[in-house]
């Protein structure tokens, strides 16, 4: 098993039926600031093949205070912002701890 110090959350998001396509536009755009963030090392944005109202993202930290700064940025702002009037309901953000990774680029 390979451990690690990073930070790690998972958000579940879950939109109006009408509105999952604007939802995941949002997050497409999000993606220039996330990458323009050093301290976020890992970021996966996806939708359900189940629940296409349903949105999950990964996001991995080096530190928590790169986590802080994600949090209070300028894609955090776009998601929580103009993304939140598409949800149905208040976003799931759950901790985690990582136990391992792999990256490569997608």
């Amino acid at each position: 098993m390979t451990t690690s110090t990073n930070t790690a959350i998972l958000v579940t998001f879950t939109t109006a039926d009408d509105k999952a396509d604007a939802f995941a536009e949002v997050l497409e755009r999000a993606l220039p600031h996330i990458r323009a963030e050093a301290g976020t090392t890992v970021w996966l944005a996806g939708r359900s093949a189940t629940e296409p109202s349903t949105f999950h993202l990964v996001d991995i930290f080096v530190s928590p205070e790169a986590q802080q700064a994600h949090m209070a940025g300028q894609a955090a702002k776009l998601i929580l912002g103009e993304g939140a009037e598409l949800l149905a309901e208040p976003p799931v953000v759950s901790p985690l701890s990582v136990i391992a990774v792999k990256n490569e680029s997608a």
